[in-house]
Order: C-alpha cells, then sequence, then structure tokens
C-alpha cells in the first residue's frame, strides 16, 4: 500500500502534520509514504524514512507532479486549496481523503467535517479516521542530533539552556504584535537571560527597530540552524508563527502572542501556552490580510506585562 500525504502550506502547517506521518507508520508498518510539500520539507522532514517530493507550485510542474503521485493508493490533504484539489482529482488515486470545507471538495471519495475547535494535529489526525486508524501518535516531531545541535551552537556562540529566542515577526503582518512590545520584553528578559532574535531576510528592515541587548540572527540561519537554536533554547516567544510548532516539535515550550488571530483556530503551542488577545474583535481570520475594522487595535491589544507573566512560569 502506498500512501500520498499532501501538505504544501506553511512551515508550521508541515511541522503540525507529522503526527499523521507518524500515524500511518505506526498503523500501517508495511506501507510506504510520499509526502508532497514546499521545497523546505527537505530540511524540515530529515530523518523520517519515507519519500519527500519538493513542490514549488510552478504550473508546469503541477501537470507533471500527477504522474509522478498517481501511484499512490490513499491519498490523505490536510490542505484544502483549490490547486490541491485540481491535482488530487486528476491524479486517479482510487482514495481520496480531504476536508469538506476544501475547494473544490466533490474530487475527494472521503469528506472529513473540518472543525475549528479542534486542534491543528487533531484536525488532521481526523483524516485517517475512515481508514480505522486504531493508535494515534499526536506528538509532533522533528529530528534534529544533538552532534548537529552542538555544531550551530558552537557556530553562533551559545550555550543550551541560557536563551530565549524571540520571534516577533510573520508572513503575516496583522500576526505581528507591536515592536514598542517586544522591545519592553527584550529588555525585561534580557536582564536575566540572553535573547536571540530570529527570522527571514526578508525581516531584517523591521528587525532593526528593536532595541536593547541582543544577539541579532534575522536572515542569517538555515532552516536546519534555526532548528539547532531553537533545540538549544530555554523558551520561545513569538507570534502566530512556525518557531512555535517547531519549538514543541522539539521538546521546547513555547509562548504564542496572539493579535488578529486566535488560539480558537487550533494552532496553540501544545507545551507552553499563549497570551490571547483582549480585543472585542477577535478572533479576525486564520490568516488575516485586512484589518475590518481599520483600526490595528489588535496589534496592541496585549500588554508586555500580560506576556511577562506567562514568561515568568517558564523562566
Amino acid at each position: 500500500m502506498k500512501f500520498l500525504i499532501w501538505q504544501t502550506a506553511f512551515l508550521g502547517d508541515v511541522v503540525l502534520s507529522t503526527p499523521l506521518i507518524r500515524t500511518v507508520k505506526e498503523n500501517f508498518p508495511n506501507a510506504s509514504i510520499l509526502f508532497v510539500g514546499r521545497p523546505f520539507i527537505k530540511d524540515l522532514l530529515k530523518g523520517y524514512k519515507i519519500t519527500l517530493l519538493p513542490f514549488s507550485k510552478g504550473l508546469i510542474e503541477s501537470f507533471s507532479i500527477v504522474n509522478k503521485i498517481k501511484i499512490c493508493n490513499i491519498a490523505i490533504v490536510p490542505h484544502r486549496s483549490l490547486r490541491t484539489a485540481l491535482i488530487i482529482g486528476f491524479s486517479g488515486i482510487e482514495r481520496r481523503i480531504g476536508f469538506d470545507r476544501s475547494e473544490l471538495s466533490v474530487v475527494f471519495t472521503d469528506k472529513i467535517p473540518h472543525k475549528w475547535e479542534l486542534h491543528e494535529v487533531e484536525r488532521n489526525l481526523q483524516l485517517l479516521s475512515p481508514l480505522n486508524v486504531e493508535k494515534y501518535l499526536k506528538d509532533p516531531l522533528l529530528f534534529l542530533e544533538e552532534e548537529e545541535t552542538e555544531r550551530v551552537l558552537r557556530k553562533f556562540n551559545l550555550r543550551s539552556g541560557t536563551y530565549v529566542v524571540v520571534n516577533p515577526f510573520s508572513n503575516f503582518p496583522l500576526k505581528e504584535w507591536y515592536i514598542e512590545g517586544w522591545n519592553q520584553l527584550i529588555k525585561a528578559i534580557g536582564k536575566s537571560y540572553e535573547i536571540v532574535i530570529t527570522g527571514l531576510p526578508s525581516d531584517k528592515f523591521k528587525a532593526e527597530k528593536l532595541k536593547g541587548n541582543f544577539k541579532n540572527l534575522v536572515g542569517k540561519t538555515s532552516l536546519r540552524e534555526l532548528m539547532g537554536i531553537i533545540k538549544g533554547a530555554r523558551l520561545v516567544i513569538s507570534n502566530d508563527s512556525s518557531p512555535v510548532h517547531i519549538a514543541n516539535a522539539l521538546g521546547v515550550p513555547a509562548i504564542t502572542v496572539y493579535t488578529a488571530t486566535s488560539p480558537e483556530y487550533g494552532f496553540y503551542p501544545l507545551i507552553g501556552e499563549f497570551v490571547r488577545n483582549p480585543a472585542d474583535c477577535s478572533p479576525c481570520s486564520p490568516n488575516p490580510k485586512k484589518c475590518l475594522r481599520g483600526t490595528l487595535e489588535c496589534l496592541r491589544s496585549v500588554t508586555p506585562e500580560l506576556v511577562l507573566k506567562s514568561v515568568e512560569k517558564f523562566l
């Protein structure tokens, strides 16, 4: 039997799909798994004994990938886009399991109710319910050898357990807590712990607005190096973004600061806790692109005092 797992969403979404991989392998030990995701899966999912098929979502590539996946017998599809549904439909895979809220859900032979009230891990695992799975493995997991972690820490002159990772950035600006709040947090925590700021190369301009004593690694790490830095951290503090899920998949506690999004969408930390946005317009959207009120009040609704109260529980 050959399984296809298709998750071409963002980094954090792929991390939260690792329980799908683990549960399929646990219940169908003789089956093979083909995982389709964005090119970063080659680094992120290193250590999993599965076949990885990177997909950049190009038009020509969308046609060619159909022939590569049609060898599978069962498709498990947590991604809900129209492109995904079309490719899965044209593949001719015999059994195609997806969510009822997916675009063009008619292509799926089994449609599973998509429930926002569940954590994303639980929600994804619901896709396996038609297969009479007996044992579910619910913990996200990424593989990182101790030697690799030590090499990364040496490169960036860090000592395990002595620093806190702060990620103030996101692919969605409405998920970013305000800079002044981060600055106050950095100042308070920096009295006792080294602060390491992480982010993408595209975040470098925004990082210039941060103040205080910290190690700025924004845009300076590969994905595997970021994983090593997170693995050695005492705590990760982040917007609603992938470092939270990477941390949990490596056994590190994380705190999410919510702005326009909400824990009600099911992407909260499984190890750690979150600071909920108290604005009366919350929740807004899982991936908000525009403030519906035009006030952006959610970006400042969470106070530094609220975040520090959570931080103190872990430090």
